[in-house]
This record gives structure tokens, C-alpha cells and sequence, in this order.
């Protein structure tokens, strides 16, 4: 990782996604949404687990992860002449705060039976996991918050106290996403990850990811599978890992060090590339945690050094296990 001292951010990413997540109230209707009213106070806002949510909760899902520092926007990505599919474009100048500090699904909620992975910016108030604030230090003191919760119920009453108590507001003032892998929102903020996963891997190897000043990706959402939560958590990885393209500007002083960084992080490095995520799964008795980490990574990055003028790609598409996975 890297050692040297970096300022800190002043984040009003929490304040952002509060607004967003209130917004997304007043749209309960529109968005397909469902407002849960808890015993404790806090709110849980369903896209897809007891309601049908769908495309523009999709959408907001992704900025509320991001803390409101990114564009959002749903298109189309033409594969092969018979291959079409629905994709998210993601844009953002933040990229290492909006990505590694608030969206990356890094809180591995797992207490009184219940487990979800969480992300957005809760997890800056919780410093969850610790290790990422020490390299990329984030103030923000915003008194309420919003999580997002990939799981299959909703969080009982002990969960929701310890969340609020990791993220030192009072139990009003949090706020609860839900969204489930097997619904359409679910599989849109997972599409909505390319810049986190390639963020992720740089950030793993050690190479300052703040040297990376701007960032798109785009990526497949992956068709659903409403009642097999595995075999969509397969299609909605193998979306990321073969069809995920990420561009990146990044201001870098060696392009032979850069292009180093850069060639570990796609998902082609990997020891497990090759075969539908699913069956990787399977191979491991479903333990998601076996899974070699560098899996999880964008299929292309395509980098333009700032600094030398230097243009490059490294990875690329693999258009038969998109196929594979979804045909």
C-alpha cells in the first residue's frame, strides 16, 4: 500500500446520498420501491427483496453508493450481431473516493444469523474495512447516513442497532438500501461497478490510486434470474470479469510502472479466468471467499497517462463466456 501522507478529503458524500435516498422516498411509487417503517426508527428502503423496483432504482442505487459523485446513465451495448444487452455508464472526477471510500462492498455484515455485504457511505463513518481509510483518509462528520445492502431479507432490529452503533449516529438518522442480487436495481448497482473493480485491484497492488483523476466504465447488466440467487450472482459477476470496459486518465510519472499496476488488474490476470462464474462457485463449495480476488476485475482498461500523453489498453472483452454465462 501506499505510505506517504495524504491530505484528507472533506466528504459530503454522506450528505449527498441522504438527499438521494430521500428523493428516492418521494418517488416510492415511481422508482417500484417499498418503504419499510422499523421498530428502532430507522427507514429501509426495498428496491427488489418485497417490491419490484427496477430501472431507475437501478440508477439511483448506484449514486447513493457513490455518494453523489458520479453520473449515472442506462444505454444499450451491441456484443455481436446477436447479442445485445442493457448496460450501465458510469462517469466520475472522483473516482478513488467515490469508488474504494464509498461504493466498493467492503462491510461483511454477519450477526444474529443475518449476513448482507454492505457498501456506500456508511461504511466511512464505520471505517469498514479500517485498512482503506488509513491510505485514503475521508473526513465527513454528516450526523445521519445511508447503507446499501446486498441480502435476501430484511435487517432485524439487533443488526440495525449495531449498524448505527459502527457508524456512531442515532438509529433515526440511519437509512437502509435494500437491494437483493436477483432483482433488476440489484444487478444494475452490480453493473454499476467497473471503475470500483479496476480502483480496487490498483489499490490492492499499492499504486496510488489518487494519481487516477478521472474515470468511465460501462458494463452489461446481466439478464435476471429472479429465483436463484447464485446463478445470478454468476451472470452479474461474469458481466464484470468478460464485458466490463473502464477508461481511465491518470496523472503518472513512469508509464513502465503504470502499465504494471495496470496489466494485474484486469480480470485476464487472474488464475480462475476462464470460466462462467458460476461453475467457479460451484468449485468451491460456494465459498465466495476461496474465490482468487483478482477475479474480480474489469475485462478491459484503457488508460491515458496525462502525463506522458501516453495511450494504452490492456485486457479485452471475451465475447463467448458473455455467451456462455447468459445463452
Amino acid at each position: 500500500m501506499v505510505t506517504e501522507k495524504i491530505a484528507p478529503f472533506r466528504s459530503t458524500m454522506n450528505e449527498a446520498a441522504v438527499d438521494l435516498f430521500d428523493e428516492m422516498l418521494e418517488m416510492e411509487e415511481v422508482i417500484k420501491g417499498k418503504m419499510v417503517e422499523t421498530r428502532l426508527g430507522p427507514t429501509i428502503l426495498d428496491v427488489g427483496l418485497n417490491a419490484p423496483g427496477g430501472l431507475l432504482a437501478g440508477e439511483y442505487t448506484i449514486q447513493v453508493c457513490m455518494g453523489g459523485l458520479a453520473e449515472v446513465s442506462l444505454t444499450t451495448k451491441n456484443y455481436s450481431n446477436k447479442l445485445t444487452l442493457p448496460a450501465v455508464l458510469v462517469s466520475t472526477d472522483h473516482p478513488a473516493v467515490a469508488t474504494i471510500g464509498s461504493q466498493f462492498a467492503g462491510w461483511a455484515i454477519k450477526k444474529e444469523g443475518y449476513q448482507a455485504i454492505g457498501s456506500g457511505p456508511a461504511r466511512i463513518l464505520a471505517k469498514k474495512p479500517k485498512t482503506i481509510y488509513e491510505q485514503l483518509p475521508i473526513i465527513d462528520d454528516y450526523p445521519e447516513t445511508v447503507i446499501v445492502l446486498e441480502a435476501n431479507a430484511y435487517p432485524p432490529d439487533a443488526v440495525l442497532e449495531y449498524l448505527a452503533q459502527k457508524c456512531n449516529v442515532p438509529l433515526d438518522n440511519l437509512c437502509v438500501l435494500l437491494a437483493p442480487t436477483t432483482s433488476m436495481a440489484g444487478a444494475i448497482q452490480i453493473a454499476g461497478r467497473s471503475i470500483e473493480t479496476a480502483l480496487h485491484q490498483l489499490f490492492h497492488q499499492g499504486m496510488d490510486i489518487l494519481t487516477v483523476k478521472s474515470a468511465m466504465g460501462v458494463c452489461p447488466i446481466a439478464p435476471l434470474i429472479n429465483k436463484n440467487a447464485q446463478q445470478m450472482m454468476g451472470r452479474t459477476n461474469d458481466m464484470l470479469t468478460y464485458g466490463a470496459e473502464v477508461f481511465l486518465q491518470v496523472a503518472y510519472n513512469d508509464d513502465t510502472k503504470l502499465k504494471a499496476f495496470l496489466s494485474k488488474a484486469v480480470s485476464s490476470h487472474s488464475s480462475e479466468y476462464g470460466r462462467p462464474f458460476f461453475e467457479i462457485l460451484q468449485s468451491v463449495g460456494g465459498d465466495f471467499y476461496k474465490i482468487d480476488p483478482g477475479l474480480f476485475a474489469p475485462a478491459k482498461i484503457v488508460v491515458n497517462n496525462t502525463t506522458t500523453g501516453s495511450l494504452f489498453t490492456l485486457g479485452g472483452i471475451n465475447l463467448e463466456l458473455l455467451k456462455k454465462s447468459i445463452l
